[in-house]
């Protein structure tokens, strides 16, 4: 998601500014750890006030929010996300890592990895969320809350708003959690005041400034207001006598005297511009249509303190100002305000921001700007990941009547997909509406865009739409290669290198073009190339990287479904089922739709299956497995364990099904005669296994799992053991072992039983680098329940120490030793305890009698 860089740069100044050094002493008495409230109603000065203190204490190494009403949650996430990344000194790789590390803790939000982030960085970064009154999603509010009430060593919460936010304030302040500034500290006293209007240019009487500052109680924008006024002003005596600086008065005074001070010029500019909240020159010159419109704002920015600049080329009509000319505006000019709204939304789409755009096009009252508006920024919606507005602007092109186009059904054809539906009735209901409409000489943009959404629905094209050749746009270009790749990925015949190279270039094309939802798609491209690769590790990574890229859209783990699903294989893989399982849990508690939620129950099963359990709800899962609709690599992976697990717990016939299913889908593949050769071993049919297995080796059919001929190994291994083939026994399980840490897999070996399960241990330790056989050794210790691995000593020391509150980095220097070696010995301590947290650990240390 785009974020503006004027949302996240730390303002500048104003130029008439008055340093106050107490303030800035005041909000230095915060405590760490509590959350700095500036609370004050408008014209106070709280946005000058924090960035004179993180001007005098913090830069450059703050971060900086400037909230507005168009942020949901999406945007709160990926405005605080890109404000951290702009932050200097923060750990290389902060927001990649965060967001990747999701995966581990199912059910986490960006907001929530972002503090487990911060939490080990030393001093604490501030972060500065201004104008916290205009956020009012309620997903947005959540996640202030999560940001609050959680916290983070390495995090200072700073909040400025114009009314208490809504929060557990009492509850807080009773914890002495908060450190606030209100009204009555903001207040300009009168050697403040003095200064203000020295700086202004302005040689009054002390008993002048005293009555000014009497007046308006030491609100700053009134002293602001007046000291505009009383510089064009004769009788300053008279003007000071009668001036009220009450805020109800403002706005007759802004007329009165403020405006009428400035050139009609300068006058006409400030009226049409307050339509919008943030001022780029290029967007002020073609609301007022003047060239020079950016110049201007500098100079009433540096001359009169009406205007705010943001950076320099960013500005911002002072609010009550900007509200007052908005309403003069829409209430004696209305035609015009309309029309400066159009003009906005249409600047705000060609600068890369759809939802600004799309919120001006609604305040613009012209339904038939909507339906232009969807050709032009329907796609750009799409490409970028936002799917809220995406359908917002749809329902408001449907609600403006008229003839109906072909865009509105295509575009609702994709959000489906987009949303998970995958072939779901809506999305091919919606491709059917379109049809019904379709023009007889279609033009290329919706031609392409109905192409591709064919291709991700039902896997062809027709011949009825033409689809050009070459793409007009990037996000064009871009959906019609990802709708390609993503057929390609479903055939059995992938192939994975010259995929793969095809699918890192769309990752870099997105991410160029601020493509976040394109990017998010080609990563999680990538995770089946990677799969069918046997490449696992890359595999994990790029569902990691997936989750990277949702997170920078402001997306939660748990709209990630099937890249967690794609970890907990991994998990799976590597001997961890407890993790995948608890993964696995935490998705499918968030009740996604189709595709996903089939493979986590696939994966749950096996999960189950691998720890000891009994198998329940088999026949849910074998009819999720059935309706599948995943790519050939995909559907021989879990049809693998899935028949698996249904030959342990539910006998041959039912997981011969599983076997003709996958035959009938894919064909005559090696992970058919893997699962036949295992039904032949489960009956006691050595010979047929043998011959079955040997057919995997020797390669007669293809395989689409890399680790199938690691298992067809084992299976040989079993065959041998069992007929007294001591020598052959040994060396297919030499063979199976090293397949598997080429592959570095160590599920097939963990949880093997019989007699080549006696074998696997030691016959490892003989043939097999020592790193891997540790984590083979634990596997299986997590599968079959025996006693982890002893702690060292030095892992005994940073056990004793996790029961604490103190971070990784506070451990370390109780220690004496690097962060890095704790969260080395902390990985060793979950992986020999069979654990994934840092609670679990410390009450499975307990049961062991390794902590008090």
């Amino acid at each position: 998601m785009h974020v503006p860089g004027s949302t996240i740069a730390l303002p500048e100044l104003p130029a008439a500014s008055v340093p106050r050094p107490d303030l800035v002493d005041l909000l230095d008495r915060a405590e760490p750890g509590q959350l700095v409230l500036v609370v004050a109603p408008p014209g106070y000065g709280k946005t000058v006030v924090l960035t004179e203190w993180m001007r005098a204490r913090h830069a450059p190494r703050v971060a900086w929010v400037s909230l507005d009403a168009t942020f949901d949650a999406d945007r709160f996430r990926s405005a605080l996300t890109a404000a951290l990344a702009a932050v200097p000194g923060l750990p290389q790789g902060l927001l990649r890592n965060a967001a990747g590390a999701a995966g581990h803790r199912p059910g986490a939000d960006v907001v929530d990895e972002l503090l487990a982030a911060l939490d080990d960085v030393r001093p604490a970064v501030p972060v500065v969320l201004d104008d916290v009154h205009e956020l009012t999603d309620p997903g947005a509010l959540r996640d202030l809350g999560r940001l609050v009430l959680t916290g983070a060593a390495g995090l200072r919460l700073v909040l400025a708003s114009r009314h208490d936010p809504p929060l557990p304030l009492p509850r807080l302040r009773a914890a002495g959690r908060t450190h606030e500034l209100r009204a009555e500290h903001l207040r300009f006293t009168l050697a403040e005041t003095t200064s203000l209007m020295r700086v202004s240019g302005l040689d009054l009487t002390p008993g002048q400034i005293a009555a000014l500052h009497s007046r308006t109680a030491g609100w700053a924008a009134g002293l602001r207001f007046a000291a505009v006024a009383l510089q064009s002003t004769e009788d300053r005596q008279g003007f000071i006598e009668q001036f009220s600086g009450s805020e109800h008065s403002t706005a007759d005074y802004l007329t009165g005297e403020v405006m009428a001070s400035l050139p009609v010029p300068s006058r006409d500019l400030l009226r049409v511009e307050s339509v919008c909240g943030l001022l780029p020159t290029g967007l002020a010159s073609a609301l007022s249509g003047r060239p020079d419109a950016g110049r201007v704002l500098g100079e009433l920015a540096d001359d009169t303190g009406l205007v705010e600049r943001l950076d320099p080329s960013t500005f911002r009509i002072h609010p009550l100002l900007r509200t007052y000319l908005g309403a003069e505006l829409e209430r004696h000019l209305p035609a015009r305000y309309r029309h400066s709204h159009v003009t906005a939304a249409w600047w705000w789409l060609a600068a890369g921001d759809p939802v600004h755009a799309l919120r001006h096009a609604e305040r613009a009252e012209d339904p038939e700007l909507l339906r232009s508006l969807l050709p032009s920024m329907g796609l750009r919606l799409v490409a970028t990941g936002e799917l809220a507005a995406l359908r917002t602007l749809i329902d408001g092109a449907r609600d403006a009547g008229g003839p109906v186009d072909a865009w509105a059904p295509l575009l609702e054809a994709y959000l489906e997909f987009a949303l998970g539906a995958g072939t779901d009735r809506t999305a091919l209901a919606a491709l059917e509406q379109a049809d019904r409409v379709w023009p007889a000489a279609p033009q290329p943009p919706p031609a392409q865009l109905r192409g591709s959404i064919e291709l991700l629905l039902t896997g062809h094209t027709e011949t009825r739409a033409p689809v050009p050749s070459v793409a007009e746009t990037p996000e064009q270009a871009l959906l019609e290669r990802l709708s390609r790749a993503t057929v390609e990925v479903s055939e059995p015949a992938l192939d994975p290198a010259r995929v793969r190279t095809g699918l890192e270039e769309l990752v870099l094309l997105a991410r160029e073009h601020g493509f976040g939802w394109f990017e998010e798609w080609a990563w999680t491209l990538l995770t089946v190339v990677e799969l069918a690769a046997g490449r696992y590790r890359d595999m994990a990574g790029a569902a990691r990287s997936a989750i990277t890229a949702a997170a920078m859209l402001g997306r939660q783990v748990s709209a990630m479904p099937a890249s967690v699903a794609v970890i907990a294989y991994a998990d799976l893989l590597a001997g961890d089922p407890a993790a995948a399982r608890q993964r696995v849990a935490a998705a499918v508690a968030e009740e996604p739709r189709g595709e996903p939620e089939r493979v986590l129950r696939v994966l749950h099963s096996v999960a189950g299956h691998d720890l000891g359990e009994t198998a329940i709800g088999l026949a849910r899962c074998r009819s999720a497995l059935f309706e599948l609709t995943a790519p050939a690599a995909v559907l021989a992976s879990l049809a693998v364990l899935e028949h698996e697990v249904e030959l342990s717990h539910a006998g041959a016939t039912n997981a011969a099904r599983t076997t003709e299913w996958l035959q009938e889908r894919v064909g005559n593949v090696a992970e058919v005669l893997l699962m036949d050769a295992r039904a032949h071993q489960a009956a006691g049919r050595h010979d047929a296994a043998r011959t079955t297995a040997e057919a995997i080796v020797a390669g007669v059919v293809p395989h689409l799992v890399a680790h199938t001929p690691v298992d067809a190994h084992l299976v040989l291994s079993e065959c041998a053991l069992r007929d007294g083939e001591l020598e052959r026994g040994r060396a297919e399980l030499v063979a199976a072992l090293r397949g598997a840490a080429k592959l570095d897999v160590v599920r097939p070996p963990a949880v093997i039983t019989g007699p080549v399960g006696d074998l696997v241990e030691s016959v490892s330790a003989e043939v097999s680098d020592p790193p891997w056989h540790e984590r083979l050794v634990a596997a299986r210790a997590m599968v079959h329940g025996r006693v982890r691995a002893a702690l060292s000593e030095r892992e005994l020391a940073v056990l004793a120490l996790l029961p604490s509150l103190l971070s990784a980095a506070e451990i370390a220097d109780e220690l004496t030793v690097s962060v890095n070696t704790v969260k080395t010995h902390i990985r060793s301590i979950y992986t020999k305890l069979g654990v994934g947290h840092r609670r679990d650990a410390v009450v499975q240390a307990r049961e062991l009698d390794l902590l008090p």
